[in-house]
């Protein structure tokens, strides 16, 4: 078997045996027998696989603040508003179940594919689908968009979840480069497809919702074509000793699952809930400002790849420092720039309509320093198998935004920037406190 990959909890895959000579395979092996059941075969891994993967994680970002302009110009200030709110119901309600799923399949399959029947799966499959589509109806209504806009959110909402299950089959078969073609499908489609609706004069707020949810499902049936080409292998290895060679307890899992699930809700959440407090044009201001921030993401994906890279959990503290440091400069420097040149480039860029965002930009230009910052750090709490941590400091930071954003509702943009400006430093400031301490601890090793 060829080496096991890294999921995004930090996790492995469980490696297990083909089935010895002499032994015949059951036609329709029953899984909890615990005599045989299917897995999923190991994919061999390149170093331009990975470095494919790597660029496509950077283009999906990457896609969405380019085809910002060609949405603002079409739909103005509230127009954005409401494109802002349809995305985060779609991310959100998909993440409820679905990121969950995603990542215990991914890590767990072949483990839980013996312990239950593959029905138990399919049902927490379905009941993800379900969830979705309901929690975007409901935030349909609780957020006071267009009626007309519920089944193209819950359709969407069912298609991101599906995509998310079969991202997990996916790295749970270590086939790096279906994700990583996925990623490119979905990211140059979505552009291609924005591009031509603006330049056709067909972009609206119905059928922007589409350019996020076509290019997803273009995405999902390529993936899941890639996997019915590479077929499940029969297995004897015993349920115990499937799960004692998984080099991460359960536990650990759920702990990742919780703080991904938080990192998502305190980025897509926003809009949900800002959409009844400030209305449309308001948050369509807070809309720039959020994809002003979302640079100091990016910029930071290359030292948290750097952080993470290896496959050691244990790293000597000055290593995680200098990386930290550095990252702390570029952010800096980031900050420094947008201050300077915000005031112009808004205007610029998005249309002489939204002068309005630029204060609530520059607020959150502040805040991307600290959710950079916390891109990285939670990453070194993952690698180093302190995902609890992670969990809390973003959960935490969900509960604070939230809550500042209804305090500082009357202030519109401005008060919204501001409560997610600090939602950001709480989310950064309890992995920083832990990394120094646990440093300092152990002899300056984490682990």
């Amino acid at each position: 078997m060829g080496r096991q990959p890294e999921t995004p909890s930090g996790c492995k895959t469980v490696p297990v045996g083909p089935v010895p000579s002499g032994k015949r395979p059951p036609k329709h092996p029953r899984f909890r027998q615990g005599a045989t059941t299917m897995v999923a075969l190991d994919q061999p891994v390149r170093r331009s696989h990975h470095a494919l993967n790597a660029a496509g994680s950077l283009l999906v970002p990457l896609s969405s603040l380019l085809v910002a302009p060609l949405l603002t110009r079409s739909l103005g200030p509230a127009g954005q508003g409401d494109f802002s709110t349809s995305q985060s119901i779609i991310v959100v309600a998909a993440s409820i179940l679905g990121l969950g799923t995603s990542d215990s399949l991914a890590v767990y399959g072949n483990y839980w594919l013996r312990r239950f029947r593959f029905g138990a799966w399919m049902a927490v499959v379905v009941a993800a689908f379900v969830l979705a589509s309901v929690a975007a109806l409901a935030f349909v209504q609780a957020g006071f968009l267009q009626p007309d806009l519920s089944w193209s959110l819950g359709f969407g909402a069912v298609v991101f979840a599906a995509a998310l299950v079969q991202r997990g089959e996916v790295l749970n078969r270590n086939m790096i480069l279906a994700l990583s073609v996925e990623k490119w499908i979905t990211a140059l489609s979505r552009l291609v497809l924005t591009a031509g609706l603006f330049f056709t004069d067909l972009l609206n707020l119905q059928t922007a919702v589409l350019t996020l949810v076509v290019p997803q499902v273009l995405g999902f049936l390529y993936l899941c074509a890639a996997c019915v080409r590479v077929p499940r292998e029969v297995s004897v290895a015993t349920t115990r000793a499937m799960r004692q060679v998984t080099l991460r307890p359960l536990r650990t899992l759920n702990w990742a699952v919780l703080g991904g699930l938080g990192g998502v809700l305190l980025v897509n959440l926003d809009p949900i809930v800002l959409r009844p407090l400030i209305g449309a044009e308001q948050l369509g201001y807070y809309a720039i400002g959020m994809l002003v921030a979302e640079l100091f993401t990016v910029a930071a994906k290359p030292f948290r790849d750097a952080a993470m890279a290896g496959g050691s959990g244990l790293r000597k503290a000055t290593e995680f420092s200098a990386v930290i440091r550095w990252c702390a400069l570029v952010m800096t420097a980031g900050v420094i720039v947008c201050a300077g040149s915000l005031w112009f480039l808004i205007p610029l860029v998005f249309g002489e309509e939204f002068h309005g965002a630029v204060l609530p930009a520059v607020i959150l230009a502040v805040g991307g320093w600290a959710k950079g910052m916390g891109f990285l750090v939670n990453g070194i709490l993952v690698k180093t198998g302190h995902a609890r941590i992670r969990a809390y400091a973003t959960l935490t930071a969900v509960l604070f935004s939230v809550g500042g954003m209804i305090v500082l509702s009357p202030m519109g943009a401005v008060g919204a920037a501001i409560a997610g400006s600090v939602a950001y430093v709480v989310m950064l400031a309890p992995g920083v406190v832990f990394l120094r301490a646990r440093g300092r601890k152990s002899g300056g090793e984490f682990g």
